[in-house]
């Protein structure tokens, strides 16, 4: 009951803000407050890897009125990933467009096949940002996978979709196998071992290419910093 009721006043407190044309209107006063926007986002990036995807929007809407004035772009592109896993695609359109051009690979593969404009542009944003972001964080594209294969079935595109759907699931459990290692490692753990069973997760898939990139990059991870803190770290605000 807490659940339902925290939804219902969530999206009232939004429904001002949101209409069917654009992604959310910022906020009059922005609250700047960069632990809020932190907390918010992170909530909602916990919540889409569960796949509860209605308590991510409201995760990532709590934190686009957190965020400073013209920080919100991020926030703009996950609420699109979010409203095209909930079906809403007019809302994913307009978010994913809302948050800005994006960078182009070099090497881009094209978004094809897609008749509608919008949609064709949202698929092309999510593959360009899949592209940029495997060499760094394969793991970490799950959620541009799994926006895109819903997209993609939306239009019609079934088989496509269960191409890339595949390639979500496979990535998605390699995040919760990294995020896993590193909470399990306590005080010792490493960014090497999380690595690592990302790497199993995506060898055990038959995917040697994501585990190929974090195999080169285990040497070269730094080690995190030591969960013991002095006294006086905790007086400084910013560490709060």
């Amino acid at each position: 009951m807490k659940a339902v009721l925290f939804t219902g006043t969530l999206w009232l407190l939004f429904a001002s803000l949101t209409s069917a044309q654009t992604c959310a209107t910022p906020p009059s006063h922005w609250q700047g407050n960069d632990k809020r926007y932190a907390k918010e986002r992170n909530a909602g990036d916990r919540a889409f890897r569960e796949g509860k995807y209605d308590k991510a929007l409201g995760g990532y809407l709590q934190a686009l009125a957190s965020e400073d004035a013209g920080g919100f772009f991020e926030v703009y592109f996950k609420l699109g990933e979010t409203y095209a896993m909930v079906g809403n695609f007019d809302k994913a359109y307009a978010c994913l467009a809302e948050s800005g051009p994006g960078k182009i690979p070099i090497d881009r593969v094209m978004a094809v096949g897609i008749r509608d404009e919008k949609a064709r542009k949202a698929a092309q944003l999510l593959l360009d940002t899949i592209q940029l972001n495997t060499p760094r964080y394969p793991y970490g594209t799950f959620p541009e996978y799994l926006a895109l294969a819903a997209i993609l079935r939306h239009v019609g595109l079934a088989s496509q979709a269960q191409s890339y759907e595949e390639e979500g699931r496979i990535s998605r459990e390699a995040a919760n196998a990294w995020d896993t290692a590193l909470a399990e490692g306590g005080k010792h753990a490493s960014l090497a071992a999380a690595d690592r069973a990302a790497i199993g997760v995506y060898e055990r898939s038959n995917r040697p290419e994501p585990a190929g990139i974090l195999r080169e990059q285990l040497a070269s991870e730094p080690p995190l910093m030591s969960r013991r803190r002095p006294w006086w770290f905790r007086l400084d605000p910013a560490n709060w």
